[in-house]
C-alpha cells in the first residue's frame, strides 16, 4: 500500500490556476455542449468557423483563497452591460441533489458592490437570500464577499491550509436578470496547487454554459493526486483529495470495472469526460452527483481495513456514477430547471434514488466486487426483515416520503423510525422486485434497464423530465401489462412488501427460518423460534451510561411511558450498562414486567415495563426445492453467476 505524505503549503502570493482540465477551448466549447441536460451521448454540432459568441455577457467570477488556513473564501463577481436602477442577486438555499434547505446565506460575510471605477455602490438585503445594489446608472457591477467554509460534507464549502472544496450553490450567486447568461469562474490558488472540476476551461478561466450547469459543477482545489483512464473512449479521472492508504493500482482497476458495468445499463455515454472526486476524511461519509462528476466522502483508514468497507466504497462510486444518467439526465420534472430559492416536490425521488440504490449493489456484485451471489441475497434479505420491522411502514409510502424529503428524510430525529421511511432503502427493494415482475412478465425479454432506455428515449433526448405518473406507464409498456397494481401496492402505498411471486422466475423465494439464539438460554414457541424478551427501543452509550434514541411505537417501552433521551440505570434492580440490557432482560425471562429505573434530566424515575416476547428470525432468499433450468438461467442472467443448485 502507498499513502501520499501530507502536503500543507503555508499561504503564498496566489497565482491563477486552471489545472485539471486540459483542452483546447474548441474542444472545451464542444464538452460544454455535451454537459446540458438532454445532450445526445458524446454529440455536438458541427464545429463553427468561428468562436461562438453568446447573445447573453458572460457573469465573471474570480475565487481567491489565500486565507484557507482560516476557512475562510473570497469571492468577486462582475456583472456587464447592467441596464436598470437596480441589480439583484442570491444565493442558493440549497443544492441539487440533498433535498434539505441548507441557507447558504448564513455564510457570506462583508457584501460590499463597486462600480467599473471602484466607486462604492449601495447595497440593500432584501431577503434571507437575496441583495439590491443600486447602480447609479453604471453599466458594470462588481459584487464582493467572503465565505465562511468549515463544513466538512460533500454539499457545503471546506477550506484550510490543505485544500478547498467549492461546493457551486454555497459559492457564487445568481444574477436575477440573466439566469441563463455563461460564467466564466477564474480560481486564485497558492501555488502547487491545482484545481480539478468538470467544467471545460478557455484560457485563465473554467466556463459554464448557465448556472445551473454552475451549480452542477463542484470545484476540488489542492495538491492532489490524478488516476486517470478511459471507457468507450471517454476520459475518466479521480481525484484523490486528501491521505490515505489505498492501492492506487488497485483502486483503478475496480473503478474502471465499476463504470463499465454502471455504464452498461443505457448503453452510452452521456458527456464528453468524466470526474470522480474522492475525498478522503477522517470520520463521516456519503456522496453527491453531479452532471459530469461526483464527489465521495470516505473515511480515510477504514477501507484498507475491511472488505465489506471497501465494496461499500465501490457501491457508493457505482451510486454516484449510476446518476449521471438517472437524475442529472433522465429526471422527474421538478429536477430542473431549478427553483435555488425555495423547495421543488416531487413524488418521484424513490425513482431517482431507490432505482439507484438497486443498481449500485447490482453492478458492484456484476463487476466481481462480492465474495459470491450469497453475499447480496443476504443483504437483500437482511433489507426485507429491516423494512418489515419498521413502524412507519404501514404509515408512509414511497411516493409520499419522496415528497416529504425535505422535512422527513434529510431532517431525522429520535421518531423518525415511527414516522419516517427511506425511499433509498425500501425504493432499491422494490426497484429489485419491479425488475423481476417485467423479467418474468416478459419471459426475461426485457427488465429494469429496458424501462430506464425507453424513459431516456422519450423524456431525456427531448430535454425534459418525465411527469409524475410517467414512470408507471414506462414500465407497464416494457412489460406489455398494466402495473398499476403493483404502484398501488408498493409505491403509492403500504403494503407489505411480498416478493415470492416475482423471487420465483429466478428460483428464489424469501424465507423466515428460527434464528440460532447461540449461548442464551431462550423459550422457543410451537414452531420453534426462540422468544427474545424486547422494551422496543433504540439506546447508545452516553458516558457509560445506556441512553434511549427511539422508543418504537406500540412496543412495550412506549406504552409504558419511557422517552428517547432516558438514561436506563437499571432492570429489576440490577444496573444496566451499554452492552448488557440485552443480557439484563434475557435473564428476567418472560414471566411478567420488569421495573426499569432511570434518569429523565435530573428526576430519578421507576416505571414497570412488560417485555414483549419477539421471535428470533433469520430472512433469508433462498433456492426453490426444485428450480428448473429456466429459472437458473434467469438467476445466472440478472446476477452474473450460477444459481446455487447448480454450483
Amino acid at each position: 500500500m502507498s499513502s501520499r505524505a501530507p502536503c500543507r503549503p503555508a499561504p503564498r502570493t496566489p497565482r491563477v490556476s486552471a489545472g485539471g482540465a486540459h483542452r483546447p477551448w474548441i474542444a472545451g466549447l464542444l464538452a460544454l455542449v455535451a454537459l446540458l441536460p438532454g445532450a445526445a451521448a458524446r454529440s455536438a454540432p458541427p464545429l463553427p468557423s468561428t468562436p461562438m459568441t453568446p447573445t447573453t455577457p458572460a457573469v465573471r467570477s474570480i475565487v481567491r483563497l489565500h486565507e484557507t488556513h482560516a476557512h475562510r473564501i473570497h469571492v468577486e463577481t462582475t456583472v456587464e452591460h447592467v441596464d436598470g436602477e437596480t441589480l439583484d442577486v442570491s444565493m442558493p438555499v440549497w443544492t441539487p441533489g440533498s433535498y434539505l434547505v441548507r441557507e447558504y446565506a448564513r455564510h457570506v460575510l462583508d457584501l460590499a458592490a463597486r462600480d467599473a471605477d471602484g466607486a462604492p455602490l449601495p447595497v440593500t438585503k432584501l431577503d434571507k437570500n437575496t441583495w439590491r445594489v443600486t447602480t447609479r446608472g453604471s453599466a458594470t457591477v462588481t459584487v464582493s464577499y467572503a465565505l465562511h467554509a468549515n463544513e466538512r460534507s460533500v454539499r457545503t464549502n471546506h477550506a484550510d491550509a490543505d485544500h478547498a472544496f467549492l461546493s457551486p450553490a454555497g459559492v457564487f450567486m445568481r444574477v436575477s436578470d440573466r439566469p441563463d447568461a455563461p460564467h466564466r469562474i477564474t480560481v486564485e490558488a497558492p501555488d502547487e496547487w491545482e484545481v480539478f472540476t468538470s467544467l471545460p476551461r478557455d484560457g485563465q478561466a473554467f466556463v459554464a454554459a448557465d448556472f445551473d450547469v454552475l451549480v452542477d459543477s463542484p470545484l476540488e482545489v489542492g495538491p492532489h493526486e490524478v488516476l486517470a483512464f478511459e471507457h468507450d473512449g471517454v476520459p475518466h479521472r479521480i481525484v484523490l483529495a486528501g491521505d490515505n492508504e489505498l492501492d492506487r493500482d488497485v483502486l483503478l482497476t475496480d473503478v474502471t470495472a465499476i463504470v463499465a458495468e454502471v455504464a452498461s445499463v443505457f448503453g452510452h455515454m452521456p458527456f464528453e469526460d468524466y470526474t470522480f472526486i474522492l475525498a478522503f476524511v477522517d470520520s463521516g461519509g456519503g456522496g453527491l452527483e453531479h452532471l459530469a462528476s461526483s464527489v465521495c466522502m470516505i473515511d480515510r483508514w477504514a477501507v484498507t481495513s475491511s472488505a465489506d468497507k471497501y465494496r461499500n466504497v465501490l457501491s457508493l462510486i457505482a451510486h454516484e456514477y449510476f446518476h449521471a444518467w438517472n437524475v442529472k439526465r433522465f429526471r422527474p420534472e421538478a429536477l430542473g430547471p431549478f427553483d435555488y430559492d425555495r423547495e421543488v416536490y416531487t413524488r418521484d425521488l424513490w425513482v431517482a434514488e431507490g432505482v439507484t440504490s438497486y443498481y449500485d449493489d447490482l453492478c458492484t456484485l456484476r463487476a466481481g466486487y462480492y465474495p459470491d451471489a450469497k453475499k447480496y441475497l443476504e443483504e437483500r434479505a437482511n433489507a426485507f426483515r429491516k423494512e418489515a420491522e419498521r413502524p412507519a411502514s404501514q404509515r408512509m409510502s414511497m411516493a409520499q416520503s419522496s415528497h416529504d424529503a425535505w422535512i422527513k428524510l434529510y431532517r431525522p430525529d429520535e421518531n423518525s423510525a415511527n414516522s419516517t421511511i427511506s425511499y433509498y432503502s425500501k425504493g432499491a427493494l422494490v426497484a429489485m422486485m419491479l425488475d423481476l415482475r417485467i423479467l418474468r412478465l416478459t419471459a426475461g425479454r426485457a427488465g429494469l434497464r429496458d424501462v430506464l432506455r425507453l424513459g431516456w428515449e422519450t423524456y431525456t433526448t427531448q430535454g425534459i423530465g418525465f411527469p409524475e405518473g410517467a414512470f408507471q406507464q414506462l414500465a407497464s409498456e416494457v412489460a406489455g401489462e398494466d402495473l398499476a397494481s403493483f404502484f398501488d401496492a408498493y409505491v403509492r402505498g403500504t403494503d407489505p412488501l411480498a416478493p415470492d411471486d416475482d423471487l420465483r422466475w429466478v428460483g428464489l423465494r424469501l424465507t423466515v427460518k428460527p434464528k440460532a439464539p447461540g449461548d442464551r438460554r431462550l423459550e422457543e414457541d410451537a414452531d420453534g423460534f426462540p422468544l427474545e424478551p424486547r422494551l422496543g427501543l433504540d439506546t447508545s452509550g452516553a458516558n457509560g451510561l445506556c441512553k434511549i434514541d427511539a422508543v418504537l411505537e406500540g412496543g412495550p417501552a412506549w406504552s409504558a411511558g419511557l422517552n428517547p433521551d432516558d438514561l436506563l440505570l437499571a432492570i429489576d434492580g440490577m444496573r444496566v450498562s451499554p452492552g448488557d440490557l440485552r443480557d439484563r432482560l434475557d435473564r428476567a425471562g418472560g414471566g411478567g414486567p420488569v421495573e426499569v429505573t432511570f434518569f429523565r434530566g435530573q428526576s430519578l424515575r421507576r416505571v414497570l415495563v412488560e417485555p414483549e416476547l419477539r421471535r428470533l428470525e433469520d430472512w433469508s432468499l433462498e433456492p426453490l426445492d426444485e428450480v428448473t433450468d429456466e429459472q437458473a438461467a434467469a438467476y445466472e442472467a440478472w446476477l452474473g453467476s450460477k444459481h446455487p443448485s447448480r454450483s
